[in-house]
């Protein structure tokens, strides 16, 4: 294995775990955490690469998944720093990703390029939506046929609709691929200048 680096971002998945480093070699990308190698999968191995947008704190992020036969990678443009508090890491994240893609480039047709979340998120937060509605929906029939009272029961419509809303955002459905090709080529383009 070689030693040189090609890319390197600290990463802080949230504020309880640790600092994890993830460092992009010539063969292999790792994840390292306080010194200690944790998760290591060879370029040559790598299945998928899963793109999606996930919340950090009040602010979103956008968040790379790498798979492979040891497991995940996972590496976001934010960083935690405390409970709510979260940096920039954005041209940290938009280097390793792009450095990424180009190791993976010989590979392109073996690996499973796809974005969005995954199922198990969106059927939490899809079951969630379907829970949310379902109470509002009981709360307000209960209000307007047990105790009559109509402006009761209007107080559960927002939490119908935004269950509703969850529950039609976050439904399964099938990965969407994207380019990898196309990805390499919109983050490395520079901006004009006049």
């Amino acid at each position: 294995m070689t030693d040189a680096p090609i890319a390197r971002l600290k990463d802080r998945r949230n504020p309880i775990n640790p600092a994890r480093e993830v460092i992009l070699y010539p063969d292999r990308i790792e994840w390292v955490e306080s010194g200690k190698l944790e998760r290591r999968i060879a370029l040559d191995a790598v299945s998928s690469v899963r793109l999606s947008v996930e919340l950090a704190g009040q602010q979103s992020q956008v968040v790379c998944r790498i798979g492979g036969p040891s497991g995940e990678i996972v590496f976001g443009s934010r960083k935690a720093v405390s409970p709510g508090v979260w940096d920039d890491n954005a041209l940290e994240f938009q280097t390793l990703l792009v450095r990424v893609h180009e190791s993976l480039r010989p590979r392109f047709d073996g690996v499973r390029f796809t974005e969005g979340q995954t199922l198990g998120f969106r059927l939490l937060m899809g079951g969630i939506g379907v829970v949310m509605t379902s109470m509002a929906i009981s709360y307000m029939g209960w209000m307007l046929l047990k105790s009559d009272n109509t402006m009761l029961a209007l107080a559960g419509l927002p939490f119908a609709v935004i269950g509703g809303y969850l529950a039609f955002v976050f439904r399964p459905g099938r990965p969407v691929p994207y380019d990898p090709e196309g990805l390499i080529t919109r983050f490395k383009a520079v901006p004009k200048t006049d």
